[in-house]
């Protein structure tokens, strides 16, 4: 039988590509596992594996896909340029998850109140303005109260007692389950599993209100999933998940939540739902993960999962996008799609139903397809040669804010949008220039043999 594609098997396969670090040196979980995770992003650096945490003897790990290498390896791929192809093509495929009767994450089962403590997992405190401890990547499992539809998401933890959190609810399906089941003055079970295999943690946040995305992340991996029944509550969990946290969002109750620094790069409290923690499971020496909110692994994560499921949104409208780029730097919220338009009306259309349509989207820009949408000096040379502000910059006002936007007003915000395409009649005007592409290929190959031969570099001429 093939291994478990879990977090242990994806930290394996990190080792023998020389893509995982271990630190063995003593880091507290107040700010140090954050600034590490930090600066080892900024420089390029490995998914890191802390091996001592101080106060505890949980380990944890963080940065884990913090590369589209790193991602492409989640995906059991050698090379990232089959990315989006190979996501494309598992997403159309159909894996049910299976249930069994139990897993690794059963090894240490506590239940009993007096017993449960969340202050016992090595949970970060991120930044110095921050509430207390948050859990970044726990994937909520619950189920609609009224279909029995089983999702995921990803939202944000606080530790606030040793069997009470705060979460934020702002995005659908799990908000929607919680506002039905609180309709009804009952709790919403759910299950928080913490240590999962990446592609898990990536279907869970996949904009998909109406499938199970436990299937998807089935889909994604190549091979079901194994869940487990929870011991506490009528739901389901990875069972090779290295921690599972049991509890019900209670019907009625807001607390504040916050402030946390968030993936805007701001501050942010509300007043948020509460859960009573009922049980903890885990594997026996489990390991933590930790998601940076600021760090390329956020916008990683969602990259590929967005990119596609725009593009194919958008092609079944009728646009002819060939290509699309979502902004890491901007937190996934500016997008550049290129388009192979056949009517002047083409991009306006797009831009209108992209900005409605798609929430977290607030800034976007249109290009044709003779633009590369992924590199960013391409896309500011087409803004300064193709837009003229009076005709090809749209805005829309009063769409639905993100909620953790500082810039929104009340729960609304303004949309823009930039028409950078070539008028239809003036396409000869903005050929660009270039040369014939068989001259480009021949001297790319020669540049190839004087790196070859020079090492890493060339030799200059004087």
């Amino acid at each position: 039988m093939a291994p478990s594609k879990d977090l242990r098997h994806f930290l394996d396969l990190l080792r023998k590509n020389g893509e995982l670090l271990s630190v063995g040196e003593e880091v507290d979980p107040r700010f140090e596992v954050c600034e590490f995770l930090r600066q080892f992003d900024k420089g390029d650096g490995p998914a890191l594996l802390f091996e001592k945490v101080k106060g505890h003897s949980i380990r944890i790990v963080g940065n884990l896909v913090g590369t589209r290498k790193r991602l492409a390896l989640a995906f059991g791929l050698q090379s990232e340029e089959r990315l989006l192809e190979t996501y494309r093509r598992r997403r159309a495929r159909k894996i049910e998850p299976r249930r069994v009767r139990s897993g690794p994450v059963k090894q240490v089962v506590i239940k009993e109140k007096r017993r449960v403590d969340l202050n016992a997992l090595p949970i970060p405190v991120y930044h110095e303005a921050d509430g207390g401890p948050y859990i970044t990547c726990g994937i909520v499992t619950a189920k609609d109260p009224v279909s029995g539809l089983r999702s995921m998401g990803l939202h944000r933890l606080q530790i606030k007692e040793k069997r009470k959190m705060g979460i934020h609810l702002s995005n659908p399906p799990i908000a929607r389950f919680a506002e039905e089941a609180e309709r009804n003055g009952k709790p919403l079970d759910i299950a928080i599993s913490l240590g999962v295999h990446p592609i898990i943690l990536l279907a869970s946040i996949v904009s998909s209100a109406r499938e199970d995305k436990v299937a998807i992340a089935s889909s994604l991996l190549g091979s079901p999933i194994s869940l487990v029944k929870c011991e506490t509550v009528d739901v389901e969990a990875p069972a090779h998940a290295e921690v599972v946290i049991e509890g019900k969002v209670l019907p009625n109750v807001r607390e504040l939540e916050g402030p946390f620094g968030e993936t805007s790069g701001y501050y942010f409290s509300d007043h948020s739902h509460v859960i009573e923690v009922t049980a903890i499971t885990s594997r026996k020496n489990p390991i933590i993960q930790a998601l940076h909110p600021t760090v390329r692994e956020v916008s990683l994560l969602g990259g590929p999962a967005g990119e596609a499921e725009m593009i194919q949104m958008l092609r079944e409208r009728g646009f002819a996008v060939q290509d699309l780029a979502i902004s890491q730097s901007s937190n996934r919220t500016h997008v550049t799609l290129s388009l192979r338009k056949s009517h002047e009306a083409d991009p306006r259309q797009l831009l209108h139903f992209l900005l409605s349509g798609v929430p977290y989207i607030k800034h976007a820009v249109v290009v044709d397809d003779d633009v590369n949408v992924h590199d960013p000096q391409d896309i500011e040379w087409a803004i300064a040669t193709r837009v003229q502000g009076d005709e090809d910059l749209l805005i829309i006002p009063n769409l639905r804010a993100r909620s953790i936007d500082p810039s929104k007003k009340g729960d609304f915000m303004t949309k823009v949008g930039l028409d950078a395409t070539v008028p239809m009649p003036l396409r000869e005007r903005f050929r660009r220039i270039s040369v014939p592409s068989e001259v480009r290929e021949k001297v790319a190959k020669m540049i190839l043999r004087l790196k070859e031969k020079t090492g890493s570099g060339y030799k200059r001429s004087d």
